[in-house]
């Protein structure tokens, strides 16, 4: 007879601790990792963040504990029922496994296989109840442990989520502080603007005192006339012979001590047009959208400032006011003052009106002639770099260099010249009419949507310079330098305006062939603002009858 196989003998010791020693990590590990797949969808389905659903998932972890204890007190009182049910046994201690060993032995020593069978059937038993007893207390001891772990790690998790909303709550707080830091920078920097304003309007005094002085030049020069029987009705101040030279250095006293800084932006402008359009239209600008946006890029209209905006540049509206006193005065030749050092830089001159001066080397930068009057006025030899005379109505006016021949006052003299300098000023939607800028110097000057009739620009250098939409009616641009000029969107009445202007600007400053023109219409022409304005209530025999418009396309970079 053959001996019975060593490895199924039901006799054999089974190594219970080394068994449950690999299987507790991978129960434990099971247990978390399907705790985690349960949390985390019901994180993903509820809607909630972690410290949102930090209650729900405590008393499921709290439940599920609870449930643990109850299992194991089950077991606790109730485990020799189930063993005996289950395995027939009630007991398992390891000194009860002596005596079926015992019995199992002699039955194999007496070779009564009965009896061996059946001790090892009573020792199987004994085994299961015994390891079935220890697995589930382990497996009690390992789900209470992964539990109270797992809750442990889940909490720290919760106060990293709920620390992370914080800290976003405070970074949306940091970044409104910003904006508010911003806000009251701005608001420093318009209450600085403002202080140097309010220092500025001290000055409202010396004004008010000059233009009494200046009124009282003027009523002597009228009682002097009056005995002469000289019926006056527009005034006029010799400046050599009505002002005193100590009056003439008020004046410029008072010119240099008003300093430039930047004011509320007016939200209503009384003198221009185009704004009351814009204001008076709003009312219906609900009903009418089109309409309304139509006319504001028809019309160049500005959108309405806040009330607190300040203008975009240093301006000075005290030397605005000193030049208006003096021009209403009777004062047309100022070249005694601007040789002497008067300063009308930064001038805030809006919608001013300009008739008959003489201001040959004045200094305006920076000045702002918006919508002006400007007729019959010598700009010659005067410093006008970034001015501004955007929208304004400029005729019979000379901004040409002054030489011996055209130059007044203290500049004249047998080797006298003067040039005027443009760089930068700008004539967005301005109409300009019988203009002379020959010899001036004009580089990178804007042109943009003006309209230029009997303008001349001989001589002028107008490097970068720009005419965008601009209307070029009868303009000589002979000698004229322009380099990189744009003249993208103009319109032109000449068909040959492209050769024609090669051939009289200055000798290899123009390529025609960068541009092309395309056939337009008078109706396109009069979209242009300054062109509507000016040309309908103007007689220019050009634009009139079946008049041809062509339009200028750019069609190759300027620095190929």
């Amino acid at each position: 007879m053959n001996e019975p196989d060593s490895s199924s003998d039901p006799a054999e010791p089974v190594d219970l601790s080394r068994w449950n020693g690999r299987r507790l990590p991978v129960t434990f590990g099971m247990l978390v990792f399907g705790f985690g797949v349960a949390a985390g969808f019901l994180l993903a389905f509820s809607g909630y963040g972690l410290e949102d659903s930090a209650g729900l998932i405590v008393s499921i972890f709290l439940a599920l504990i609870a449930v643990l204890l109850i299992v194991a007190l089950i077991l606790l009182f109730y485990r020799r029922r189930l063993w005996s049910g289950l395995f027939g046994r009630a007991e398992a201690q390891l000194e009860l496994f002596a005596e079926p060993l015992s019995r199992v032995a002699s039955g194999a020593a007496a070779r009564d296989p009965k009896a061996a069978t059946d001790a090892a059937r009573d020792l199987l038993q004994l085994t299961f109840a015994r390891y079935a007893w220890i697995s589930t207390r382990r497996w009690l001891i390992a789900a209470l442990t992964g539990l109270i772990a797992a809750m442990a790690a889940l909490s720290g998790t919760a106060l990293l989520f709920k620390q992370n909303q914080l800290i976003e709550v405070q970074s949306g707080l940091l970044t409104e502080q910003n904006v508010r830091i911003a806000e009251q920078t701005a608001l420093l920097e318009t209450q600085v603007e403002l202080a140097e304003a309010d220092r500025n309007a001290a000055l409202a005094v010396e004004m008010t005192e000059i233009a009494a002085l200046l009124g009282a030049a003027l009523d002597r020069t009228e009682q002097a006339d009056a005995g002469e029987g000289v019926a006056r009705y527009v005034a006029v101040l010799d400046p050599d012979r009505d002002i005193s030279q100590s009056l003439r250095m008020r004046i410029i006293s008072a010119s240099r001590a008003s300093k430039p800084y930047r004011f509320l932006a007016p939200a209503l402008r009384a003198y221009d047009t185009a704004d009351k359009m814009r204001v008076a239209s709003e009312r219906r600008r609900d009903d009418l959208p089109l309409f309304y946006e139509g006319a504001a890029i028809g019309f160049r209209w500005q959108a309405a400032t806040s009330g607190t905006d300040l203008i975009d540049r240093p301006a000075s509206p005290e030397r605005a006011q000193l030049l208006e006193i003096m021009t209403r005065s009777g004062l047309r030749a100022l070249e005694g003052f601007n040789f002497f050092g008067l300063d009308l830089s930064f001038a805030y001159a809006e919608d001013m009106s300009l008739f008959g001066l003489s201001l040959q080397g004045a200094q305006l930068s920076y000045a702002t002639f918006a919508r002006a009057q400007i007729l019959e006025t010598d700009f010659g030899g005067a410093s006008l770099e970034n001015t501004r005379f955007d929208g304004a109505r400029i005729q019979r006016s000379q901004f040409r260099s002054f030489t011996s021949e055209t130059a007044l006052g203290p500049y004249a003299g047998p080797d006298a010249y003067g040039p005027t300098f443009l760089a930068g000023a700008s004539f967005v939607g301005a109409f300009l009419r019988d203009v002379d800028f020959a010899g001036a110097s004009a580089i990178t000057a804007d042109f943009d949507g003006a309209t230029l009739h009997g303008v001349s620009l001989a001589g002028t250098v107008l490097g970068g310079a720009t005419f965008r939409e601009a209307v070029l009616l009868d303009v000589d641009f002979a000698g004229a330098g322009l380099q990189s000029v744009e003249f993208d969107g103009a319109f032109v009445l000449r068909e040959d305006f492209l050769d024609a202007l090669n051939l009289a600007a200055a000798q290899g400053t123009f390529r025609a062939d960068r541009y092309e023109l395309e056939p337009s219409s008078i109706d396109a022409l009069m979209q242009v603002d300054s062109a509507f304005q000016a040309l309908a209530h103007t007689d220019i025999p050009e634009i009139e009858g079946d008049a041809r418009v062509w339009r200028v396309k750019r069609v190759k970079p300027f620095e190929e």
